[in-house]
């Protein structure tokens, strides 16, 4: 089992992490001073339709710089950050575009400006303070509030559960949205496994007196954040309020471990509707692409041979 390291925004960027959703894939950029990391950018490669990129793999929300804190005042903080996130990306492979998203954490995007990349906001509800419970309760949504009591009428929250649930509930979920219900079947127990072994996932199951279980989802954490990382549910269950009822415990589960949460936003309106109902604040982190200069040559002679001879 490989250790954690230090120098990591989230355990997204842990090499065990990594390990587990990209093995063999993945490496990091890295600048060094007296053999001590300052700075760290880890990448994945991947190929989409015969071309190299450097992209996200799957379940990982960001993949951001970390850069050591020295306490400077920001004029100085920001001339070394220019400095050190410009000699990570001069690091990355060459001849890869890139397909990236940053730590919300990472919020100096010059240098990536400057180098050619093309910046583009997204953004996730988090709950940066989740240690006071009370309060995030009254910032419910009305309706959120109606459908955890009438759930906790009905359904027991149990985590003692096996991750075959969890894949189960998101297999139907997937087929009532006609996706590939078993892509990433295999993957999910690889995560569960890693996670496990680092004590670092939760994951709650609402059931009724039967027995049946209306929904999964699954939590993992470190002491800076707890991620909503995947859920599911049962189709023909869908209004005993399970959903809310575990995403309100996954909130209380996570303030004794974590000090923050993250819903892991969508920019699917149905699902950034129910994330935004739980009070939670849309926090934005950046998308980052650039074009290999074989792709910027397709893209810009594409306009051309469309007129030549009506490629398109």
């Amino acid at each position: 089992m490989k250790e954690s390291i230090t120098c990591v925004n989230s355990f997204f960027e842990q090499p065990w992490w990594l390990d587990t959703v990209a093995p063999g894939q993945w490496n990091a950029a890295e600048v060094t001073n007296d053999g001590i990391t300052i700075a760290r950018l880890p990448y994945v490669k991947t190929k989409r339709f015969g071309s190299k990129f450097l992209s996200m793999p799957a379940y990982t929300q960001t993949l951001g710089y970390w850069i050591n804190e020295t306490g400077a005042k920001n004029a100085r903080r920001f001339a070394r950050e220019k400095e050190l996130v410009s000699e990570l990306v001069d690091q990355l492979p060459k001849g890869y575009s890139a397909d990236m998203a940053l730590d919300h954490s990472c919020d100096y995007l010059f240098p990536f400006k400057w180098k050619g990349f093309t910046l583009q906001m997204a953004y996730s509800y988090r709950i940066e303070d989740i240690h006071d419970l009370e309060t995030i309760w009254s910032g419910l949504a009305d309706n959120i509030r109606r459908e955890i009591k009438k759930a906790q009428k009905i359904l027991c929250v149990e985590d003692d559960h096996s991750i075959e649930d969890l894949i189960q509930m998101q297999s139907k979920t997937f087929e009532r949205q006609g996706r590939n219900s078993h892509k990433n079947d295999e993957l999910i127990r690889r995560i569960d496994k890693t996670l496990t072994d680092h004590n670092a996932r939760k994951l709650l199951c609402a059931v009724d007196h039967e027995g049946r279980i209306h929904a999964a989802a699954y939590f993992a954490f470190d002491s800076r954040c707890c991620y909503y990382l995947i859920g599911g549910g049962d189709p023909e269950l869908r209004t005993s309020g399970a959903s809310s009822l575990l995403m309100w415990e996954g909130i209380k589960f996570a303030s004794t471990v974590s000090k923050s949460f993250d819903f892991e936003g969508s920019m699917i309106e149905p699902i950034e509707r129910f994330f935004r109902a739980f009070g939670g604040v849309p926090t934005p982190y950046w998308h980052i692409t650039r074009l290999s200069m074989r792709l910027s040559f397709i893209e810009y002679i594409k306009p051309k041979l469309k007129m030549i001879i009506g490629w398109k």
